[in-house]
């Protein structure tokens, strides 16, 4: 690729992408009982949050997130509490980064990106998120989608970040591990990267990202690279 001399805001999805979610995945599994709980249960989160826009009826990450759970349980035959429920998802609150991350985020910031979240996460909890994993002080901005009330993929989610950032979606770089955000942000508009974290996979049947990497320091020396003084 030819070097660019203007950087993209560097917009980065957070649980997976920058959190490892094990912690979560165990304690959902537990929960349920089953190996395959955690993408069961995940699964439910995403498309309800996406029924949630459908039928304008908007309800925080956390919320949908407990109501899916208990869903998920009815599906698998499994009885479990409302304490049971709210002591297995506190684990979102308390991840830790992948350990490429904070190397990654450093070396962009040393080089001029800017770099900012866009969240499907209510903003209590992102922040939590970010105070615990000693992320706080790398991004200048920590975007939810709570005020808009809309959740990712929806387009008019990375329209109003690009409002937000003062900039056009073109100058937007969606960094994110899961495939339905990137063909979402790609569809808004922005130029795209996958990390390939374990487990994840691109949407094969949307456009491909403009770059792909193992994970955020093999992400951010490539763009080192690319946009170069």
């Amino acid at each position: 690729m030819t070097p660019h001399k203007n950087k993209p805001v560097l917009v980065f999805d957070v649980n997976e992408t920058l959190l490892d979610m094990t912690p979560l995945k165990k304690s959902v599994n537990a929960l349920l009982d089953n190996e395959q709980g955690f993408r069961i249960w995940f699964g439910m989160l995403l498309h309800y949050s996406i029924v949630s826009n459908s039928i304008d009826a908007y309800h925080d990450f956390g919320t949908i997130a407990g109501a899916t759970l208990s869903m998920a349980a009815t599906s698998l035959h499994i009885k479990v509490s409302d304490d049971e429920i709210k002591a297995a998802l506190s684990k979102i609150q308390t991840l830790q980064t992948h350990p490429d991350v904070e190397k990654g985020l450093k070396l962009l910031k040393d080089h001029g990106f800017r770099l900012v979240t866009l969240t499907n996460s209510p903003p209590h909890a992102l922040k939590q998120q970010l105070i615990n994993s000693n992320l706080t002080d790398y991004f200048e901005q920590t975007l939810s989608i709570d005020p808009l009330k809309m959740y990712k993929p929806e387009a008019a989610t990375y329209l109003w970040a690009a409002k937000k950032l003062a900039v056009q979606p073109k100058e937007m770089l969606m960094i994110a591990a899961h495939g339905w955000d990137i063909a979402g942000a790609s569809h808004a508009g922005l130029k795209t990267c996958f990390i390939a974290r374990e487990g994840q996979s691109l949407y094969t049947l949307s456009n491909k990202p403009d770059f792909e990497a193992k994970d955020i320091l093999a992400m951010a020396e490539q763009l080192i690279t690319v946009y170069h003084k």
